[in-house]
């Protein structure tokens, strides 16, 4: 029978994966990296398996190790959640990962983090910011917040609700060109464009035969580059709700019709690889985002 791998080392693997090498993780743990490539040769001799291609600059994962990644995150936070009932801990704890696309972050998370925190202190959290689809493991993730229909159905996942577009200008812009009546009067108006995906530039009106075409002023890649020149009056866009509702609140903004918008609000989704029940500040951290959503 073979001598099963212990919690201690199968952690020290997850570490090393997650903080990208044996320095790293080295420097976090405060354990040298010598001790810790040990321990990696260690559970690839017990599993007779290589788990990590190693070179100068670069550790890389094989399928093995991926797989073992996967049920070492588990047994991991099983025997935290153990841990958590024989001590008795009410207040969950430890390391969680975020990765979410820059503008969730900026207006729907940023905004709110500091209720989680005072709710949550001892949850140490990073937030990793990017607006493209991301493997879980290879970004070091625990979980990932995502919109649009779901990338892949069979990942453990949870729906957090649904975000309406809101198409707008600012006033001042609206003052220099002429405030339309009616979604026709549209036409006269300049669009900021996003490079991709290009859906998002279709206007499409209730009671309306086509889309409205409208000039093009400025076109960026990045949405938050596009909410700034909507702000600096170059034009009209549409966005998700929450990335312009501050605007909105406060003036900067003004809604146009979007009430007789077509457009199918955008799915927001939580994807992440352990299961919520297993790994409390996963869980309360999705019933959190839940409720700002």
């Amino acid at each position: 029978m073979h001598e099963l791998p212990q919690t201690r080392d199968l952690a020290a693997f997850v570490a090393v994966v997650e903080d990208g090498g044996f320095a790293e993780a080295g420097r976090r743990l405060g354990v040298a990296p010598s001790t810790l490539s040990r321990t990696v040769s260690r559970l690839e001799q017990q599993l007779g398996a290589t788990l990590l291609r190693r070179s100068t600059r670069m550790i890389e994962m094989t399928p093995e190790g991926r797989d073992l990644l996967e049920a070492a995150r588990g047994i991991l936070d099983r025997t935290e959640a153990l841990s958590d009932l024989v001590l008795g801990s009410r207040s969950p704890r430890g390391p969680l990962r975020v990765n979410a696309p820059v503008p969730f972050v900026l207006h729907g998370l940023a905004p709110r983090l500091a209720e989680f925190r005072a709710a949550y202190p001892e949850v140490e959290l990073t937030l990793d910011m990017t607006d493209n689809p991301v493997d879980l493991i290879g970004a070091h993730a625990d979980v990932a917040i995502r919109f649009g229909p779901l990338p892949d159905s069979a990942m453990l996942h949870r729906r957090l609700g649904h975000a309406p577009w809101r198409l707008v200008a600012a006033p001042q812009y609206l003052d220099r060109v002429g405030w339309p009546a009616t979604p026709a009067d549209l036409e006269r108006l300049e669009q900021v464009r996003f490079a991709a995906p290009d859906h998002i530039n279709l206007l499409r009106f209730r009671h309306m035969p086509a889309p409205v075409a409208l000039r093009t002023s400025v076109t960026a890649g990045n949405g938050e580059a596009v909410r700034h020149l909507v702000l600096g009056g170059l034009g009209i866009a549409r966005f998700s709700q929450f990335m312009v509702a501050e605007d909105l609140a406060a003036g900067r903004l003004v809604d146009l019709f979007s009430d007789e918008l077509v457009a199918e609000p955008l799915q927001i989704t939580a994807l992440y690889l352990t299961r919520s029940s297993g790994l409390r500040r996963l869980a309360v951290f999705l019933d959190w985002l839940e409720g700002i959503v």
